[in-house]
């Protein structure tokens, strides 16, 4: 046992490393001990591995720390019997490890992260929380979609623990696993790689992602922003599977899915039916097949569009109740709903086009319930209704009021106010640093994707075919143009973005 605790010990070493080359060096050693130790003495090692992990650092010897997780939770003579308190050790570990020594570590630690998701150990809601955790510890751009986070998002909408991946949901996926033209020379180490150098196949913190689970992630996540009632997050979700490049063009049923939702959650965002062209650029068969698919959700969303004088919240009752077995087959029973319950608060929200103030009875008799099909029942109903879009934000008003009259007795009248926030000194200051940060943050990232644009070898080939047009005066454009128009066109899109396993 001490000759094994002088090896877990080793590193980091009491002396400084300075230098990255330094430091790699003396992790590879070290992770090629414990390798040894491992092949040659495993079941010496899972024995003494719950007493061992006393007297590791978790956050200090990160390494040694997951190798002794990993021993004890893949030995099977101790299967039946785990040490009381390794739940606690591993969760402190999730929360303290040292990101840099994990790099190394990648096959123990997936491997552990593996156990969470399998449902062993803990309850949903602490797994949900220690995986977000220890992905974002890893990662904190959360840039790079592993093949840990379908499973995690998944886990969390399923047993309605949201909450804890919202901030990992909220990041933005610019690298995927096994992506072409990485040339990164760097050590692991190096705490100025971008995430893609280190989080890859060949370190085993992640494993490949297929184009299915790409699209389900996206789309999963929608279904979690939807439950938070983030409309604009849920919109981007969807929007990001309704475009997906697919080998053969085609539309595939997460894509349908997510267009359904698309339309439905738009008109909770902007109270309209958005076009199809505001995906951008879908092949012809998707977006036929998108329509052929989307009827009745085009009818609800053109039937909200229409005002009470036109009979829309009739309509709008009409179209839920004659389609209530689709929706319910389609599982979008709760959201169709949603919509019916904002038709009058958009249509409210569209008299600012006409009106600077309104009387609340006014208000009543232009706008209808689409719940109902029919005006509120009173004067106080609105006041109430638009006390509550004021207070959520959805509305910038104020209800005014006569002296002597009161709350809730549905007298006085709406002023709309202006909808763009005026903002102090320190608010507008704080503002710009927030924006400058962001900007600081993409920096790492926006090198790393032209450095991998720059290697590519069709990105290449299409470059010197358009610079020896431009040499020769074959093209029209000059050079910026060519390119914007130009490239896009001509290589496909999974050259460009993957890695991703076309599935």
């Amino acid at each position: 046992m001490d000759q094994i605790a002088s090896v877990l010990l080793s590193f980091p070493p009491s002396q400084d490393l300075r230098g990255n080359d330094e430091y790699n060096v003396a992790a590879k050693t070290h992770v090629k001990q414990l390798n040894q130790l491992k092949q040659n003495e495993p079941a010496l090692l899972a024995a003494h591995a719950p007493q061992l992990l006393q007297h590791v650092d978790p956050a200090f010897n990160s390494i040694s720390y997951a190798y002794l997780l990993n021993a004890i939770y893949y030995n099977d003579a101790q299967n039946a019997h785990l040490p009381d308190d390794l739940a606690e050790c591993t969760a402190k570990f999730l929360l303290t490890f040292d990101a840099r020594q994990i790099r190394y570590a990648g096959a123990p630690f997936s491997s552990i992260l593996d156990v969470l998701k399998a449902g062993q150990t803990f309850p949903p809601s602490i797994a949900v929380e220690l995986l977000a955790s220890a992905l974002l510890r890893l990662d904190p751009t959360g840039s790079i979609l592993t093949s840990h986070h379908l499973p995690l998002v998944d886990q969390a909408y399923k047993t309605q623990n949201i909450h804890h991946i919202l901030p990992l949901i909220s990041k933005s996926i610019v690298f995927y696993p096994g992506m072409r033209g990485q040339t990164e020379t760097r050590p692991l180490c190096d705490m100025r790689l971008p995430s893609s150098a280190f989080i890859s196949i060949e370190s085993g913190l992640t494993g490949r992602v297929t184009s299915s689970e790409v699209m389900e992630y996206d789309l999963v996540s929608g279904f979690c922003h939807l439950a938070q009632r983030d409309w604009a997050s849920a919109s981007a979700a969807f929007e990001r599977v309704c475009t997906f490049p697919t080998r053969d063009q085609g539309c595939s049923a997460f894509m349908s899915k997510a267009y359904n939702k698309w339309i439905l959650v738009n008109l909770l965002l902007a109270g309209r039916l958005r076009p199809m062209s505001a995906l951008g650029s879908i092949t012809q068969t998707v977006q036929r097949a998108f329509q052929a698919l989307g009827r009745p959700y085009v009818a609800v969303a053109k039937a909200f569009e229409k005002g009470a004088a036109e009979g829309g919240a009739e309509q709008l009752k009409a179209e839920f109740e004659a389609g209530a077995s689709f929706w319910t087959e389609e599982r979008n029973d709760g959201l169709v709903r949603e919509v019916l319950a904002h038709y009058q608060r958009h249509h409210i929200l569209r008299l600012r086009e006409v009106y600077s103030k309104i009387g609340l009875e006014d208000i009543r008799q232009l706008t209808h319930s689409a719940e109902t099909g029919k005006p509120l029942d009173k004067a106080s109903d609105v006041e109430a209704l638009l006390r509550d879009m004021i207070g959520t934000g959805m509305l910038a008003g104020v209800v005014e009021k006569a002296p002597g009259a009161v709350e809730g007795d549905g007298q006085g009248h709406l002023t709309f106010l202006s909808e763009g926030e005026e903002l102090s000194e320190a608010q507008f200051a704080a503002e710009l640093e927030k924006s400058a940060q962001h900007i600081r943050d993409l920096a790492p990232i926006i090198k790393a994707t032209n450095e991998r644009l720059g290697t590519s070898r069709d990105y290449v080939k299409h470059l010197v075919k358009e610079q020896k047009k431009e040499k020769d005066g074959a093209a029209g454009l000059g050079y910026k143009d060519v390119l914007d128009i130009g490239f896009d066109s001509q290589i496909e899109d999974e050259d460009l973005m993957t890695g991703v396993q076309i599935a």
